[in-house]
């Protein structure tokens, strides 16, 4: 094909594949929430697999995460690059679910909590190099978009998990967990590929694609290396960033994890399989609605109000779960657990795009394993808090008040945080986070370093940025 179709293609290219490389990684992270009751049988009962011990296989993959997924966005940044970085961790994934595998067919627990560390170790850490890759290919008016297809491709792996999992564990527990290796097995095979088509576009694209945009790279002057005490310069707005992601994803994924005992043993008590399909429906949502969303955002701009919006509808739909559980009304679960997927899939093609256009790109893998870090410090402790209340209370209607109301707590402090982004925003860069995609794309090329007039450049007329985020605020 002619150059000018292949440098318009091959991003796209590119994304197809990246989509896979953590589709298996997705698909079995929430192995323990889908089939929690068979795997309780599986070992012999309530007795001898509680629900700490189900909660805790996901603590083990976020504690070492809290200093792990930073370290690998430093990894990328300063030893392998993102090419070998993403093969390095998308092989741990693959690792760790073969020996989580071992540790369910031979009824060996300890084992699972080894193999659910090893994946832990290149899980999180292999979402840092698929977001740097996305940076790397595409700008401003498409990346958005292009995060919500990432997000949208992963949550069919969760979904389709939710769905089709506890229908394998009719065949057989270890059958069930052993089709999810598969998949960490075709995730690995991907990465291998976009490797490859990043190493061949690299040259044949990008450098056309910068060469158009009069983008020198000047092999000659020197640039700073990537040092972990970096860290420290990032802006308040990053901090900002990793917090409403920490928070919100709390509120979200930790709420899969105990929601299908919650819909089993409150309210209308459903089975197993109806509660598995529940929570089946906001990662089928976030297929559809999350790129949509993304295209919405690249269009209009206006990143952090939609992030509110998003914080406001999970605050809504646990108030009305929290009222289910205590018997008081009732709402099909069905437009609840939509409800849930609309805002999930706001956040998610919102929230991943922000940091490019606060961080500088050479620390964006940095960035990104920060944001990481900092979300599995959340994601590690509220299981074992959850777990724990859980346990004590059990039996009680505290058994799952309480985790509703951690839920609602945390989608709340997300808000807050949002509205006090949108605050800093607004007096250190004039709104540009709720700018549209082209004019924050001008922003990030002076962010780098490539656009030195911008300096210049009267930041306040940008379509959606400063009038609009003032009108918001008053």
């Amino acid at each position: 094909c002619s150059e000018p179709i292949m440098a318009d293609f091959y991003p796209w290219l590119v994304l197809f594949f990246l989509c896979f490389v953590t589709f298996g990684s997705y698909w079995v992270f929430d192995t323990p929430g889908a089939i929690q009751t068979q795997l309780t049988a599986w070992f012999g009962g309530p007795d001898h697999y509680t629900p700490l011990m189900n909660l805790s296989l996901y603590s083990v993959y976020s504690y070492p995460n809290i200093v792990l997924a930073f370290f690998g966005g430093f990894i990328i940044d300063k030893i392998t690059g993102v090419r070998m970085g993403t093969l390095l961790f998308v092989g741990l994934v693959f690792l760790g679910q073969v020996t989580f595998s071992l540790g369910i067919q031979f009824g060996i627990y300890p084992l699972c909590i080894v193999g659910r560390i090893i994946f832990g170790l290149g899980g999180e850490s292999l979402t840092v190099g698929q977001n740097a890759y996305v940076v790397r290919w595409f700008e401003g008016q498409t990346m958005a978009f292009a995060f919500g297809l990432v997000v949208a491709f992963s949550r069919i792996g969760s979904s389709v998990n939710f769905a089709i999992t506890p229908i394998f564990a009719k065949i057989g527990v270890p059958f069930s967990v052993w089709f999810g290796t598969s998949m960490c097995l075709v995730s690995f095979l991907s990465a291998a590929y976009v490797g490859f088509l990043d190493w061949y576009g690299e040259a044949r694209v990008l450098a056309r694609q910068n060469k158009k945009k009069g983008i020198q790279n000047d092999d000659d002057e020197p640039e700073e290396e990537v040092e972990l005490i970096h860290v420290l310069r990032f802006p308040l707005q990053a901090w900002l960033v990793f917090l409403i992601c920490t928070f919100f994803y709390i509120s979200v994924l930790t709420f899969y994890a105990v929601a299908s005992g919650i819909m089993q043993k409150t309210g209308k008590k459903y089975s197993p399989e109806e509660a598995s399909f529940f929570i089946f429906i906001p990662n089928f949502v976030a297929i559809f609605a999350a790129p949509i969303f993304g295209k919405v955002v690249d269009k209009l701009g206006r990143t952090l109000v939609f992030i509110m919006i998003a914080c406001a509808m999970q605050i809504v739909a646990h108030v009305v779960f929290l009222l289910m559980s205590l018997d008081i009304i009732f709402v099909y679960p069905l437009f609840l657990m939509i409800w849930v997927g609309l805002g999930y899939s706001i956040l998610a093609a919102t929230i991943w795009s922000c940091l490019p256009f606060i961080i500088e790109e050479k620390m964006l893998g940095t960035g990104y394993g920060t944001m990481t870090s900092i979300q599995n410090l959340g994601m590690a402790l509220a299981p074992q808090l959850i777990g724990a209340l859980q346990t004590h209370f059990a039996g009680t209607s505290w058994e799952f008040s309480l985790p509703i109301i951690i839920f609602i707590s945390c989608a709340g402090i997300a808000l807050g945080f949002t509205w006090f982004l949108m605050v800093v925003d607004l007096r250190r860069n004039n709104g540009v986070l709720n700018a549209a995609g082209a004019a924050k794309q001008e922003w990030k090329e002076y962010l780098n370093g490539r656009n030195p007039e911008y300096n210049s450049y009267n930041i306040s007329s940008l379509p959606g940025s400063e009038s609009e985020t003032k009108r918001l605020l008053d």
